[in-house]
């Protein structure tokens, strides 16, 4: 990183081989997160895209109009229903009565799941490969080995700025310890002098 002055060097780049003898192999350094222009390629990517997240509040407003409950309530009954866990009785009659707009907000998430994908292999590629006019079209053309390789990359990556680090010990920096040669230790009380 041009000009930065570190008190601890970041650690070695590794390179990741990905794909298949079938797919072609390519290589990809690990770099321990994405960069900033990565998350923002993906961002940008995906900002054209209607939110999964509006379109759920959307269908939960209108649902939670005509059977006279919460936003809340019908969201969390959308989120159960699509995720296939159990409900009570009660929210499983509001899921049927309206399945096909649940089954509309869960395409939606799909879709979304589908272009986050797309979108983060686009973003790896052209900062990674040095590739800056690679498309999504052009990421719609790779094998499906070889695109999730490196969407498992991409994985990998936002998993590792999310662990917890431990900070650097002071002999790690390079700081100065303490002297531990033997001194007579202060107690904290004030002598008199007098024993």
């Amino acid at each position: 990183m041009k000009g930065l002055t570190f008190v601890s060097a970041p650690a070695q780049t590794k390179t990741r081989r990905l794909g298949t003898p079938a797919t072609g192999i390519i290589e990809m350094p690990e770099l321990g997160g994405l960069t900033v222009d990565e998350a923002d390629t993906i961002q940008e990517l995906l900002a054209m895209e209607q939110s999964s997240f509006v379109k759920g509040a959307q269908i939960a407003d209108a649902i939670a109009k005509e059977e006279k409950i919460s936003v809340s309530e019908a969201f969390n009954i959308i989120e159960a229903a699509i995720s296939g866990r159990s409900m009570e009785a009660a929210a499983d009659e509001i899921r049927c009565r309206h399945a096909a707009r649940i089954e509309e907000v869960a395409k939606v998430y799909t879709s979304a799941g589908a272009r986050n994908i797309r979108a983060t292999v686009t973003a790896l590629i052209r900062h990674r490969q040095n590739l800056p006019d690679w498309s999504m079209a052009d990421t719609g053309t790779l094998p499906k080995a070889l695109r999730d390789a490196i969407w498992e990359l991409a994985q990998d990556e936002q998993l590792a700025e999310d662990m917890p680090s431990t900070p650097p010990t002071e002999e790690e920096l390079g700081k100065p310890q303490p002297d531990t040669t033997d001194s007579p230790k202060r107690t904290g009380r004030k002598s008199s002098g007098n024993s």
